[in-house]
């Protein structure tokens, strides 16, 4: 891993949504507190239980946040993809990490600290009200995923997985996996030769059609059905 404070880093601030709120001089104020972190893939970030520093926002890559076990079998509980965030809860006192932090990919970080972030909230007040928002999305997340996982059957998980991934209003859709089946098989708690078998099922049923990472979805409406 390079940690380094970089000239560019309100530039790199200025370009994600999550702060379009602020202006040069808060941007300066939050950067103030915020490194940049260059990840290769399968390097740790931080493990569960430990203080991450503050917020992290992905500027490229992907990042696994996971519940490592003892059996060395591990639960995904979400994957952040660029201009995602995540550590959010570590902003207050006395919160060291729920989940493990590993790059999925070759990634760059930005870590934003504590104290910074929290001047900036205070001097734009609307900041403070897009985080408490994204805080409250990711909680969402967190409960239909466990909803998925508890009261729907595999092959109804995989289902619902693909339907998610197309635009809401669209009839088919070309979807491209931009993480191997092993990784999907972890988020949605399934065994990774399940999943391959429920996505065999889903072909012969003609809902879907497989070339390598690409998937084509034929008929959306008919998927959303079976995913119930």
């Amino acid at each position: 891993m390079i940690i380094a404070r970089r000239h560019c880093i309100p530039e790199m601030l200025s370009h994600q949504a999550l702060f379009r709120c602020l202006g040069a001089d808060e941007l300066a104020l939050l950067a103030r507190g915020a490194t940049e972190q260059r990840m290769n893939r399968n390097e740790f970030l931080y493990q569960k239980g430990a203080d991450p520093g503050g917020m992290h926002l992905v500027i490229s890559g992907q990042i696994k946040l996971m519940l490592p076990s003892t059996e060395g079998v591990e639960k995904i509980v979400t994957m952040a993809g660029p201009g995602d965030t995540f550590a959010e809860e570590t902003i207050f006192p006395g919160c060291g990490s729920p989940v493990t932090a590993q790059a999925n990919k070759d990634s760059i970080v930005l870590v934003l600290e504590k104290q910074s972030l929290r001047a900036t909230m205070r001097a734009n007040p609307r900041l403070a009200e897009i985080l408490m928002e994204r805080m409250g999305d990711h909680y969402r997340q967190l409960i239909e995923n466990l909803e998925t996982c508890s009261q729907r059957g595999s092959a109804q998980r995989v289902a619902h997985f693909l339907s998610q991934q197309a635009p809401e209003q669209a009839i088919s859709y070309n979807l491209e996996l931009d993480m191997n089946k092993s990784t999907i098989a972890s988020q949605l708690n399934l065994a990774p030769e399940t999943f391959s078998r429920v996505l065999g099922r889903l072909s012969r049923d003609g809902l879907i059609d497989i070339k390598g990472r690409n998937i084509t979805l034929h008929n959306l409406n008919s998927l959303r059905a079976f995913a119930g």
